[in-house]
């Protein structure tokens, strides 16, 4: 069964909240009878949750999750009147909607982790979040409300049941629109705060923001470039040239650490050497969704950051397997497990940037992150501070190995500020098995030898290892004082 969540939030603030059980027929404490209409049961629980809300709260409403996107979205205007005709709550701007929940990387179950509620909390000064699910239980419907008190980590939920009226039935039997429908409306939806026409880039859309592309990354770069060529009164689509100049020019290098760091050491530096021709990227993520796949877009400002406008959409599960597209990246042609994927990322933990010490990054020189057979790569390292720095590379195969420096010939010394290309003496060039590949980087105070080792499989241990190296001086072991890593997808040509 599809589930589809639509997302769309209030900021409402402050809730009292007393935990509020089922009983066995199925309906909240104090609800109304059971098989009331689908419109009853909406307007029950934004009454139940406003009577127990103080005047002037915010509150976010993050989603419901249904078999139908009409469902989903009708749910969560209904509800949206409901607080907004009553006058007592602040609500947000609904231009801004968007920006919001682009911002806020949501779980895509529709559900809200405790650590998602937090940063609503911390970032908008949400106090009370409000989402749900619709299932379909026999011949009737199950509308379960949640509302989450930030602060308290507590919450209550107001419980139905419905029975399948001439609404329900019409929210239910939306028709699906084709996935080239999908994408041009996400595009539109891109756009609607744009007032004058942009040169736009096609960064990455990777699985679940973990910078990972796949062959439906490569797919929707194609739909969104087409897409995008077709809507020539809002988009100009620059050449791939154009894109992979803007990626790895020194003022973008520092605007993905101010973007990823986010510390006052990493404050972006004048973006007057960015490409002219480029305004905007879209870059993206995708996710399961049940057994489908919810894609968000967004469009950030190649200035200065900003979220210029967000859009999302699903792919159900037969559409991808039409099409031959996968969420996972393959590995010697045959695609590789959730588990597997899990494993490799938990593997490569050490490196995540998270302790950085200063701004430190390591890019490729294509934006979509995506190679073809016979095609060449070359790196970018920036570092804010002098540093000593290691290039490692995970191949296809699982395979690890220093790729620089691998010999005395190899200067891996950087200067402050300074935007180094790797390979300085060689080529790298594309070539099979395809699929997922690493790259991983740390930077350190002293020099260190150059390791021409073999490689060898990739495992939490071997990376331990890898990531420590010994000072020339002293013969002590080293921990880096900054991490990177990226990854990138090689495909057939």
């Amino acid at each position: 069964m599809k589930k589809i969540v639509f997302l769309a939030t209030l900021c409402l603030s402050g809730l009292a909240f007393s935990t509020c059980a089922t009983n066995s027929a199925g309906a909240a404490n104090g609800a109304v009878a059971n098989g009331i209409t689908f419109d009853q049961a909406i307007t029950d629980i934004a009454t139940y949750f406003m009577g127990r809300l103080p005047a002037a709260s915010h509150v976010a409403i993050t989603g419901f999750e249904a078999d139908t996107e009409a469902l989903s979205a009708y749910t969560v205007e209904e509800l949206w009147n409901h607080f907004d005709t009553s006058g007592t709550f602040v609500m947000v701007d609904r231009q801004n909607l968007e920006k919001i929940q682009a911002e806020m990387n949501y779980q895509m179950s529709g559900e809200v982790s405790d650590e998602s509620a937090r940063s609503i909390g911390q970032q908008f000064g949400v106090q009370t979040i409000i989402y749900g699910r619709i299932t379909q239980i026999g011949n009737e419907y199950r509308i379960s409300a949640y509302a989450t008190d930030v602060e308290q980590a507590r919450s209550t939920i107001r419980t139905l049941t419905v029975r399948k009226d001439e609404r329900l039935t019409a929210l239910l039997s939306e028709e699906q629109e084709s996935l080239e429908t999908k994408i041009d409306k996400a595009m539109n939806g891109l756009g609607q705060n744009i007032t004058t026409h942009i040169t736009i880039g096609i960064g990455r859309i990777s699985l679940n923001g973990t910078g990972t592309v796949t062959s439906l990354s490569d797919y929707l770069k194609r739909s969104i470039t087409y897409s995008a060529s077709q809507q020539q009164k809002k988009y100009e689509v620059a050449a791939d040239r154009v894109s992979n100049e803007y990626a790895v020019s020194p003022a973008n290098l520092a605007r993905d650490i101010f973007v990823e760091m986010d510390t006052p050491q990493a404050t972006p530096k004048p973006v007057s050497s960015l490409s002219p021709l480029i305004q905007g990227v879209v870059e993206g993520d995708f996710a399961p969704l049940g057994q489908d796949t919810q894609v968000t877009l967004r469009l950030v400002s190649a200035v200065d950051n900003r979220i210029l406008g967000s859009s999302r959409f699903v792919i159900p599960q037969e559409e991808l397997h039409k099409r031959g597209l996968s969420l996972y990246p393959p590995k010697d042609g045959v695609l590789i497990t959730p588990a597997e994927f899990d494993e490799k990322q938990f593997a490569m933990d050490s490196y995540n940037g998270k302790n950085n010490t200063f701004g430190f990054t390591v890019v490729a020189d294509d934006l979509d992150g995506i190679y073809y057979g016979g095609e060449y790569m070359t790196l970018r390292v920036y570092a804010e501070r002098d540093c000593y720095f290691k290039i490692t590379h995970i191949n296809v195969k699982g395979n690890v190995q220093t790729l620089y420096p691998r010999s005395a010939q190899d200067n891996n010394f950087i200067r402050a500020g300074e935007t180094r290309q790797i390979p300085d003496n060689t080529r790298y060039r594309i070539t099979a098995p395809f699929g997922e590949e690493y790259i991983l980087a740390a930077a350190y105070n002293s020099r260190f030898a150059a390791d021409s080792s073999p490689a060898v499989p990739l495992s939490s241990s071997s990376l331990s290892r890898d990531i420590m190296v010994e000072d020339e001086q002293t013969h002590t072991g080293m921990r880096p004082l900054a991490t990177a890593k990226f990854s990138y997808t090689t495909l057939p040509q």
